[in-house]
């Protein structure tokens, strides 16, 4: 894979940051598509050096002082997009694709951050559905609506024209309320459909990329 940079800019830019006492910065991992934040590390220099240089993300383990590539093990490896720096030099962000089943956390999920306070607690994602149906296959839990269309094709099938007929039913003919309710159940059933024949969410962003960078 083509690094970010070439070695001297790379070699510059990693010996000018401030680093912590223990030779760390830390680092917010984004998404490139959602610019949502999934993931905090940190990096010391040769970790920032291994990214630049790489494209793939590299961090420090504080807790097994050592460094570490993302998605070594689990295959939910990052490919870095960009790299940014704060004003003071002392922090950065990595904006990255993660491959494999796309999952940042080390919990199988999106992304790392799962609490929230304020107007933004009760949010739920189009991410966190995705989570949701792809634990009730992988679970296969009984009575579980999710289980069984995932495991009929012949159903999914129906329930996918059912639910476009619908919305755009709702398009043509009903109010507001209606278009999200319709618009819900057709990303829910569609959602299932790929899930079910090994597709993830980060598979359908890819793709998304690949269309908006033409």
């Amino acid at each position: 894979m083509k690094g970010l940079v070439g070695k001297k800019e790379a070699t510059t830019f990693a010996s000018g940051l401030c680093y912590s006492k223990e030779g760390l910065v830390p680092v917010v991992v984004a998404s490139a598509i959602s610019g949502e934040p999934i993931m905090l590390a940190y990096a010391n220099k040769e970790a920032v050096l291994r990214t630049l240089g790489s494209g793939k993300a590299w961090f420090f383990s504080r807790s097994r002082n050592l460094l570490w590539e993302k998605g070594s093990t689990s295959g939910n490896s990052m490919t870095v997009v960009s790299v940014s720096v704060d004003c003071d030099d002392d922090a950065l962000i990595y904006n990255v694709e993660v491959q494999g089943k796309g999952n940042a956390c080390h919990t199988g999920r999106k992304g790392c951050f799962v609490q929230a306070f304020g107007s933004g607690k009760a949010r739920f994602s189009i991410a966190g559905l995705d989570a949701l149906i792809g634990s009730r296959i992988a679970d296969k839990t009984p009575g579980s609506y999710t289980a069984k269309l995932a495991s009929d094709r012949k159903l999914a099938v129906a329930k996918l024209r059912e639910e476009a007929e619908e919305l755009a039913e709702a398009l043509e003919e009903k109010d507001r309320r209606e278009m999200i309710w319709e618009a819900c159940d057709l990303f829910y059933h569609a959602l299932v459909a790929v899930r079910a024949r090994g597709i993830t969410l980060a598979d359908l962003e890819r793709e998304l990329e690949r269309r908006r960078s033409k």
